[in-house]
């Protein structure tokens, strides 16, 4: 049951009202607000207040960022992600702290300083990295937008840089006939390492996609798998793969124990690595920055060399719009677009 009094207050310039109204709800039993001019207006929003509160509408407006964070990480699971994946997500509370303060109030946050502190973190830091901070924060700020503590979202239209030049571009990338090369010895393992690689390498899935998937996420009969990922609105789907590729998986696992969970691996980052480096030795590719994830960008520029839509790619990848993929692509665009122009100009010769 809640409860107000109204009370004036004097000073030497001018005389001003004030509320307090007692609730079970509030961390110190009461909220108190000042300044009104009148009586009458004092009076008016302690008695909307209460009508929020009894209603369900009321939001506290002393929630810090951090209390919100916390209990969004909650809600939506995230702290059952790999340890990977859930470390940025904590890491990034981390960072939002030391530049704002741990008590810094989520009805604060304004888009210009949310863009400074994206500008600061990205000084001597690659692009990529100030986009992982960002992905896990904007999430949750957007759902607070959502919620009601903020009008606005701050994240909307912000600039994503960093300073520092990203991993050399061809350290991401391994050739065509390597990366077929490297399918087909996966292809010839039973270990579950080896089955784990040979679908991030066909459906350009992120270890994420993979780790969460359950045996009726291999659907032969309509030639999908179905990728349960977390990282953003557009991570879980569906992708096309050729049947025999299924029934080939599907075989292998076969001979593999099932697990009561109904997922088909448990396997570490470290353990899907050091296969990956023993595969990479039995095809003589010799280099130590190619990891895993070089997978995902050469099916990427191997469906981008047969023509395959961007947009198209954009939804199989799992992005959250097609602007990433854009950016991220730039450059194998650019050279698919000179390989379309000098095309034209066949044509016209």
């Amino acid at each position: 049951m809640a409860t107000f009094t109204v009370t004036k207050r004097k000073n030497k310039n001018s005389t001003s009202w004030q509320y307090d109204v007692k609730h079970p709800s509030f961390k110190s039993g009461k909220k108190r607000k000042s300044g009104f001019k009148t009586k009458a207006e004092a009076t008016n929003a302690a008695q909307q207040l209460i009508r929020d509160l009894e209603d369900g509408n009321f939001l506290e407006d002393n929630k810090t960022f951090s209390d919100y964070y916390n209990e969004w990480l909650i809600i939506k699971n995230k702290r059952e992600l790999a340890s990977q994946q859930y470390y940025w997500y904590e890491r990034s509370l981390r960072l939002f702290n030391e530049y704002f303060g741990d008590r810094f109030l989520i009805k604060n946050l304004k888009r210009s300083e949310y863009q400074k502190f994206l500008n600061e973190f990205g000084q001597n830091r690659a692009t990529e990295t100030v986009r992982k901070v960002h992905g896990c924060l904007s999430r949750c700020i957007k759902d607070a937008v959502y919620d009601g503590y903020l009008k606005k979202d701050p994240t909307y239209q912000v600039d994503i840089r960093g300073t520092k030049k990203s991993k050399r571009e061809e350290k991401k990338y391994i050739t065509i006939k390597d990366y077929l090369a490297l399918m087909e010895y996966f292809k010839s393992r039973d270990e579950e390492s080896y089955i784990f690689l040979y679908i991030l390498s066909i459906t350009g899935a992120r270890f994420s996609d993979v780790i969460n998937m359950l045996h009726i996420d291999l659907n032969e009969k309509d030639e999908l798998i179905h990728l349960r990922g977390t990282k953003t609105s557009n991570a879980d789907r569906f992708v096309e793969v050729p049947k025999k590729d299924i029934k080939l998986i599907k075989s292998k696992l076969s001979k593999l124990p099932k697990r009561t969970n109904g997922k088909l691996f448990k396997l570490s980052h470290n353990a899907v690595l050091k296969s990956f480096r023993y595969a990479k030795k039995q095809i003589g590719l010799n280099d130590d920055d190619i990891t895993p994830y070089a997978l995902r960008h050469t099916h990427t520029s191997y469906l981008l060399s047969k023509g395959i839509p961007i947009e198209y790619i954009s939804k199989r990848l799992g992005h959250y719009n097609i602007s990433i993929t854009l950016e991220v692509y730039s450059h194998l665009l650019d050279e698919q677009k000179k390989e379309q122009g000098q095309r034209v100009k066949e044509l016209f010769s």
